[in-house]
């Protein structure tokens, strides 16, 4: 099942799809925080495709920790032969892969793999100048630059939302307060939607969310001007960035 893995990257490349993955990242580490981007990138054209859901949890200077979850089962090895093909190929690096742990269900295949490999490059970013110092902006100000945020406290309810993402909902919901799941549903990643695993797989990790309570009656109008799929839903996607000053994390995203 590796040869079929290390396969299919040689022939997804003959038509061109390793672009894709040529700007993934500079180095193989960036490449695993966005397996799930990759896949989501190509949903217009595949539209119909069901893909598998990649997240890092743990990563040093000699590796990181994969989780991956599908529907399929019994492709695990076929997984590690297309890690080694892509470290091999894209970024010339000998990826050590196995699997670590099984936490498959009777719901959905998960697989935890350890991969080794260099990572200390990809682990400390150098910068050229140091990061400069800027002054703090007001709240107003911030929520005009990034209509599109949620800011969620560590309750994990609703403190804040922005103006274009409230414009959506029938006049009068109330929004502020409540329980971040009561409103919005996670696609991804597939994690439980609590405030420690936000704050540690924030960093690295899109997430995609979608509404769970109804829009306005005008939806089709209202939420395709903000690129709803259908009138009756909106996903969002982005990064939860944690506020040290407010002990809360934004949702900074954009309409899919």
């Amino acid at each position: 099942m590796q040869f079929f893995g290390e396969c299919f990257v040689t022939f997804f490349t003959n038509y061109g799809y390793d672009k894709i993955l040529r700007v993934a990242g500079r180095h193989f580490r960036d490449f695993l925080l966005s397996i799930d981007q990759l896949h989501d990138s190509n949903r217009f054209s595949f539209p119909k495709m069901k893909s598998p859901l990649f997240h890092v949890t743990e990563e040093d200077e000699n590796g990181a920790v994969l989780h991956y979850k599908s529907k399929r089962r019994g492709f695990q090895q076929y997984i590690i032969g297309q890690l080694r093909a892509c470290g091999h190929r894209f970024f010339k690096q000998e990826i050590l892969a196995r699997v670590q742990d099984d936490l498959s269900s009777n719901e959905c295949n998960h697989i935890v793999f350890r991969l080794d490999f260099n990572n200390t490059s990809g682990s400390k970013t150098k910068r050229i100048v140091p990061n400069p110092k800027l002054s703090d902006v007001t709240s107003s100000t911030f929520f005009k630059v990034f209509p599109f945020s949620i800011v969620i406290d560590a309750r994990m309810r609703i403190h804040h939302m922005g103006d274009s993402i409230k414009e959506i909902f029938p006049v009068g919901t109330v929004l502020i307060g409540r329980h971040f799941d009561d409103v919005f549903r996670l696609i991804r990643p597939d994690i439980v939607l609590e405030w420690n695993r936000i704050i540690s797989h924030g960093r690295h990790i899109v997430f995609v969310i979608e509404n769970r309570i109804p829009l306005r009656p005008n939806a089709s109008i209202v939420a395709k001007k903000f690129g709803a799929s259908s009138n009756a839903q909106l996903r969002l996607k982005g990064q939860m960035k944690t506020v040290l000053a407010w002990n809360m994390v934004v949702f900074l995203c954009r309409p899919m």
